[in-house]
């Protein structure tokens, strides 16, 4: 079945955020730094034009570290208008770069140093964006789950420092994925609603890329000997689910719990630090 998720509040979503776009002089775009290409909405472009943007590339403590500076400069390319900063709105990594980047985007405005950048933040579900305000307002401004779909409006400007400002805004996805492979990225990771999803083949989905690009370390942290790997991800799924004790009576795997632990696992970057796509793909 084809995944696509665009429930009412997201359209709801799109019209304040055209309506509020003026208030802002730059967009804070935030990704998930381990699907770059896969959590930017398309959408965005079209709405926010040309405006300086800044690219968040959220998460960075659980992205693969070989790849984000790959990621970092693909992402900037040669564009004057744009900045681009790895940050964890859970460890606080370079988050005050984020402030120092906002400025520069505004350097030559004729306000520039006389008042506070304003800032609209966007980007698809659960990638970090009320979190990352949260951290930087010192204060719990905002509901923050790991779970899409949670910021439902489009609020008032939320005071960072004496030089940021910034709106959140409800995650938003697109109409319909044209490559179902980012609507799969996203729904390993969590960016779409785990309520509408078959559980088991998006737990499939994220065996089979680490089985292909992180093989010794999927076989490290599910204590896997060699001969307990297939290359049947299914039968890999049920291998995991019976060493974690997923069971129902009679011994046989509850496939669905299996499921719900390996996507755990994945999300919350136990199995290692990764990244679901090369910046080639850009």
């Amino acid at each position: 079945m084809p995944l696509q998720w665009f429930p009412g509040h997201m359209t709801k979503a799109v019209r304040q955020i055209k309506e509020n776009l003026s208030r802002a002089d730059i967009v804070i775009e935030v990704l998930d730094a381990r699907i770059p290409l896969s959590s930017r909405n398309p959408m965005i472009d079209d709405i926010v034009g040309k405006m300086p943007r800044l690219i968040v590339l959220n998460k960075a403590d659980l992205a693969d570290p070989n790849l984000l500076p790959l990621w970092e400069r693909a992402l900037k390319g040669e564009k004057e208008n744009i900045q681009v900063v790895q940050i964890s709105a859970k460890t606080g990594k370079n988050l005050p770069q984020l402030i120092e980047k906002a400025k520069i985007l505004c350097q030559n405005a004729s306000w520039a140093g006389r008042r506070a950048v304003r800032a609209m933040v966007l980007g698809v579900p659960n990638v970090g964006k009320s979190a990352i305000i949260n951290y930087l307002s010192g204060r719990k401004s905002r509901n923050v789950e790991n779970r899409p779909g949670v910021t439902r409006d489009v609020s008032q400007s939320i005071k960072i420092s004496a030089s940021l400002k910034v709106i959140d805004t409800p995650g938003i996805l697109w109409h319909k994925f044209e490559d179902q492979a980012v609507g799969e990225k996203l729904a390993i990771l969590g960016s779409i609603n785990d309520e509408i999803l078959f559980r088991e083949d998006i737990a499939v989905k994220g065996l089979e890329y680490f089985y292909q690009n992180y093989h010794k370390k999927l076989q490290e942290r599910f204590n896997l000997v060699p001969e307990e790997i297939s290359d049947d991800m299914f039968t890999l799924l049920e291998t995991i689910g019976r060493k974690r004790g997923c069971l129902v009576p009679g011994g046989k795997v509850d496939t669905e719990k299996a499921a719900r632990v390996v996507l755990t696992e994945i999300r919350d970057g136990r199995i290692c630090r990764f990244c679901l796509e090369k910046p080639s793909a850009l």
